[in-house]
């Protein structure tokens, strides 16, 4: 995960069943933008892997959307690809979480809410676009520093979302909100009650995933 993430550890760690133990091995990142991101991946990203992989992990898990959407569905499967070499496992990404959680939720019309700048939110609708998600409409915050992102409470993000659908046309039939340090997570229930609408944030579909994963016995 970014070095400046400040979210998506402690999600896990607070949801995750007993059986499970979580260990994080960070990659340094200077920006959310796209230079920052091209410069963690190409420089943080084998060393984190090296890292963690000395725990002889189960599952990892690569926790940056934005990180992983820069290059399209190929690029975030080369990250997969690259991190399973290193670590000897399975790699779940949240892009290969999210996009097949939405997929199966036979959505019509996607609204995507993000904390991003333009440039992260274009990179990001083209790669759901490419998996066949029908984007309708991507918004953003318009920030580029992870602790601003992680510092937005779940109360602001509701506002937030709730402000983009109703000024979305045609009426969305499903949210997904970006971003690995964004407490989305916290603010999906609440949400989904006052849409009336399905829900998806980074960090859930991740939850979810690893707990449906085949190495995984939590699912039942």
């Amino acid at each position: 995960m970014p070095s400046s993430d400040t979210v998506l550890e402690v999600d896990l760690w607070r949801r995750l069943p007993p059986q499970f133990t979580l260990h994080v091995a960070r990659m340094y990142l200077e920006s959310t933008s796209v230079a920052g991101e091209e410069k963690m991946l190409r420089e943080e990203l084998i060393p984190a892997a090296r890292r963690v992989a000395s725990i002889r992990p189960e599952i990892v898990v690569f926790g940056c959307t934005s990180a992983a959407a820069l290059h399209g569905l190929e690029g975030d499967a080369a990250i997969a690809r690259r991190v399973e070499m290193i670590t000897g496992c399975p790699c779940i990404t949240v892009v290969q979480a999210a996009t097949r959680e939405i997929s199966q939720l036979g959505v019509q019309n996607l609204l995507v809410a993000t904390p991003y700048i333009d440039e992260l939110n274009n990179r990001l609708r083209a790669t759901f676009e490419e998996a066949g998600l029908p984007v309708i409409k991507v918004v953003g915050l318009g920030l580029d520093n992870d602790l601003e992102i992680g510092a937005v409470p779940p109360a602001k993000i509701q506002e937030f979302v709730v402000a983009a659908v109703k000024a979305t046309s045609p009426a969305p039939d499903c949210v997904f909100i970006s971003c690995t340090t964004f407490r989305a997570f916290e603010a999906a229930e609440a949400l989904e009650l006052q849409l009336g609408i399905p829900v998806v944030t980074s960090n859930r579909s991740v939850f979810r995933a690893i707990l449906h994963h085949p190495r995984s016995d939590a699912g039942g």
